[in-house]
């Protein structure tokens, strides 16, 4: 318990100063205080016979004692071990409320400072009334907690959602408050160039939270923000007109067992303050473990980044270990330096994969492999099963797909059936130091002019199918042709097999990714095979190759897949 805090009923009898010891002295001095109060005069002459009823009311009083404190502590016991609804307890929070009522709906509280005051019990509701701005910042902390059966939740009431004017700090802030729910409410600051500099939404140090069905705006840091968390879900988020990012996964603290899904980011300009690293990121996981994204979308994140250099990624991870990203559309982010790409696994990234998501014109690339200086250990990640369009309009080296590394201790990525369109550049780029042991196999590339950009030796390439956006031919690398290349260099060669091919791999209207809804990539026509596709069945085969193509058919291990992101023809191509 917080010094300062009030107490509700329902917690003195689990307050844990209260001893046995405590309980038996008050008892027992209460019952003193009855007898004095209630014994009558004695006379001498009487004395012996009160005496003796003195005695036995004494005897009487003292078993009684004993089975008062008994039934006392068996029911403390109860309440301490087997807790249920009737102790927990909804507290309501209206302008039309005082705060010195007892917080019922009826007789609601009416500000955040009277929440902030109290130490609230596992299974407690705050309800906040919808449609109503609500202005400062709920705190929370260790005191506060729920249970993993009895979460404490923070909510609206009544019509519409509450909403949290955090004004120039946050909105709301949870340290050490474990089985945390905050659900159906909106939280905004007074802007990033409006006086702001917190984050929206602040979870630290915390485990079994849930986040639901909120929207956070106005933050020059990131709208949502959580950081050494265990055992979280954040779903139905919508992160717009913050600063850093929409959403920040992690960063100081070593953050395990994460799900996000569901979520936008979008609009999230830059933060005008930071001056020497990057902003205006969608949503970025950093140092964690086992994190799964699905079914979100970023998209104008970026644009207002006020420096040149590295810069933002609509979705991304770094120094990270075992996350997926999948299912997600990320398109039209933007940078005035560097990056502002689609997709990224970045410096200290592990064990990860990037696949069945949709990319389209982002300023950087779709997707980016990258290890910066002085990171952890970078290796052993998968890119498969995605589509970029149009990605790489202006930064890096204006390419789909992107690998750099500012060092050494970079290893081991394999890109495969991903389908590549570029208008307006290369498929693949290469920058930095040299990235060994990654290979692209089974790719359908796409592209305008050069296959490949950049100055960096090449990773390894075998299976792909080639294909000019124009019509005009494509250069491999300073050769005319595919199959000079490839005698010279030795790539798309197993044994003495030119195994890459240059045709056109008969995609269903390429280069017309309009969709916005993650829920309708499963339903999406267009980067379909036709049915006289050459990539069907042309695929070297793969081992653990995730059993599903970007549409959900299946993939299978014993023959050879198709090239490309589509693993079966589309029997209807003139369906819209």
């Amino acid at each position: 318990m917080v010094e300062g805090k009030f107490l509700p009923l329902p917690t003195l009898y689990l307050w844990k100063n209260w001893t046995t010891t405590h309980l038996l002295c008050m008892m027992k001095r209460a019952l003193r205080k009855k007898r004095l109060s209630t014994r009558p005069p004695v006379s001498a002459s009487s004395y012996g016979h009160v005496t003796s009823i003195r005695l036995t009311v004494m005897i009487q009083e003292e078993t009684m004692t004993r089975r008062i404190l008994l039934l006392f502590l068996c029911n403390l016991l109860a309440r301490a071990l087997c807790p249920t609804s009737a102790y927990s307890s909804d507290y309501y929070i209206s302008p039309m409320g005082n705060d010195s009522n007892p917080g019922t709906r009826g007789e609601p509280w009416k500000s955040i400072a009277k929440v902030n005051d109290t130490s609230f019990m596992p299974g407690d509701h705050i309800h906040f009334q919808g449609g109503k701005i609500f202005a400062g910042t709920i705190v929370l902390d260790q005191d506060d907690s729920g249970t993993l059966d009895k979460r404490l939740v923070v909510t609206s009431y009544g019509d519409g959602r509450a909403v949290i004017d955090g004004a120039n700090g946050s909105s709301l802030m949870a340290k050490g408050c474990n089985h945390l729910v905050v659900r159906n409410l909106n939280f905004i600051g007074s802007g990033r160039n409006g006086g702001n500099t917190q984050n929206g939404i602040y979870i630290l140090d915390s485990q079994g939270i849930e986040i639901d069905q909120v929207e956070v705006s106005g933050f020059r840091s990131n709208g949502l923000s959580v950081d050494g968390v265990r055992d979280a879900r954040i779903t139905n988020v919508y992160a717009h007109e913050n600063g850093a990012a929409g959403l920040s996964v992690g960063y100081s603290k070593r953050s395990r067992n994460l799900y996000i899904g569901y979520c936008a980011a979008k609009n999230n300009p830059g933060d005008p303050s930071n001056l020497t690293n990057h902003s205006g990121n969608g949503i970025v996981v950093a140092n964690a473990k086992d994190v799964v994204v699905e079914y979100c979308e970023a998209a104008n994140n970026g644009w207002d980044m006020p420096r040149k250099g590295n810069g933002p990624v609509g979705i991304w991870a770094w120094n990270s270990d075992r996350v997926i990203i999948q299912f997600c559309i990320s398109h039209d982010n933007k940078s005035p330096g560097d990056d502002g790409g689609g997709f990224d696994l970045d410096g200290g990234v592990t064990n990860s994969i990037l696949q069945y998501n949709l990319s389209y014109n982002n300023d950087g690339p779709g997707y980016f492999l990258c290890q910066f200086p002085n990171a952890p250990v970078f290796k052993d990640n998968i890119v498969r099963y995605n589509i970029s369009q149009n990605d790489g309009l202006k930064n890096n080296r204006r390419s789909a797909i992107d690998i750099y590394s500012a060092s050494s201790n970079s290893s081991g990525c394999q890109i495969y059936n991903n389908t590549i369109y570029n208008r307006y550049g290369a498929a693949v780029g290469f920058g930095g130091l040299y990235m060994p042991d990654v290979v692209l196999r089974n790719n359908i590339f796409i592209c305008s002019g050069k296959v490949i950009s950049g100055k960096t030796q090449r990773g390894r390439f075998e299976g792909n199918i080639y294909w000019s956006v124009d019509e005009r031919g494509l250069s491999f690398d300073g050769y005319d042709t595919l199959r000079e290349w490839s005698e010279a260099t030795g790539q798309e060669k197993v044994g003495e097999e030119v195994v890459g091919r240059y045709i056109d791999p008969q995609l269903v209207r390429p280069g017309t990714a309009t969709v916005t809804d993650p829920a309708a990539l499963a339903d999406m026509v267009i980067y379909r095979l036709n049915r006289e596709s050459p990539c069907i069945g042309a695929g070297i085969l793969l081992k653990h190759n995730g059993g599903r193509d970007f549409w959900g058919n299946r993939v299978p291990e014993s023959r050879r897949p198709a090239i490309g992101a589509c693993e079966k023809p589309q029997l209807s191509p003139q369906r819209q």
